[in-house]
């Protein structure tokens, strides 16, 4: 099994998320669920409360689905007017304990570099950082399972 299809694997299920919004001070705290699609695929949705800097909140989510293609792991849109349309393409690589890949995805005059780190089967990191004419902010996710989760997925 490569890399990422067992990256693909072990995503499975349930994760706390918190997000950090550079350098806005924004944050979001919610859940992130990979739910199976197929044999090679799964959804992806996160829900939770986005926080502004200046305290107001307000409900937030994402979708894309995740696929297994040629060895890498395939990022596509699942909401959104770009429904379908390939967002990163992740070929992971161990450079030292943890696993590590990074895409760059355009659109128009901006670009989202994106790093994923995997730690163990219980936590990993994104980092997507976004440059344009008028947009500089990064995003960095921190996904980790709580004790039941991890012990729930243990008995699969």
């Amino acid at each position: 099994m490569t890399a990422s299809a067992q990256i693909l694997r072990n995503l499975r299920g349930a994760w706390i998320l918190h997000r950090d919004i550079q350098p806005d001070g924004a944050r979001l705290f919610g859940e992130a669920v990979f739910t199976p699609v197929g044999e090679d695929a799964l959804a992806y949705r996160e829900t939770g409360v986005l926080t502004l800097a200046d305290g107001q909140e307000f409900s937030a989510y994402r979708q894309y689905r995740y696929c297994l293609r040629e060895g890498s792991v395939i990022v596509d849109f699942a909401d959104g007017p770009e429904v379908g349309k390939q967002f990163l393409s992740l070929r992971f690589f161990q450079p030292d304990s943890w696993f590590e890949a990074s895409d760059v995805h355009a659109c128009g005059n901006d670009s989202y570099h994106a790093t994923y780190k995997i730690f163990d089967a219980g936590a990993f990191e994104t980092v997507i950082t976004v440059r344009g004419p008028a947009k500089a902010y990064q995003l960095v996710s921190r996904y980790s399972r709580s004790l039941l989760v991890r012990r729930e997925n243990h008995n699969e």
